[in-house]
């Protein structure tokens, strides 16, 4: 689409959670995935305040994705419904136990009062 268009907006595609995650993961290793790229004749192109995460099995990417390589793996490409139904039963879990909220990008841990107590 971005070769089509030159339009970045419209280049970006929905994707699942754990597959944005991975994406993460492989940009962290920048050395590496341009190589990679560079020998397919690929570019990455990812920004993080454009992407969706609300891949749908019925949805563009998964039909792209079905013309090109066949069914995409159920373990990976999560229903963005699934991923929200799943985040929802961590927060339940995680919230009061041990006061993680927001898949992990908040907590209610009083270090003050961790720091009294160990003295």
């Amino acid at each position: 689409m971005h070769a089509l268009t030159g339009d970045d907006q419209a280049a970006e595609i929905s994707i699942a959670v754990p597959v944005d995650e991975m994406t993460h993961a492989m940009l962290a290793q920048a050395q590496l995935l341009h190589r990679i790229a560079k020998r397919h004749g690929i570019q990455i192109i990812h920004q993080t305040d454009q992407e969706h995460t609300d891949y749908t099995s019925a949805g563009y990417t998964a039909d792209c994705y079905r013309a090109a390589w066949g069914q995409p793996p159920a373990r990976y490409w999560l229903d963005h419904a699934e991923v929200l139904q799943r985040r929802a039963h961590l927060a339940d879990l995680y919230t009061p136990s041990i006061g993680m909220g927001r898949s992990g990008r908040e907590h209610s841990i009083k270090f003050e009062e961790l720091a009294g107590a160990a003295v």
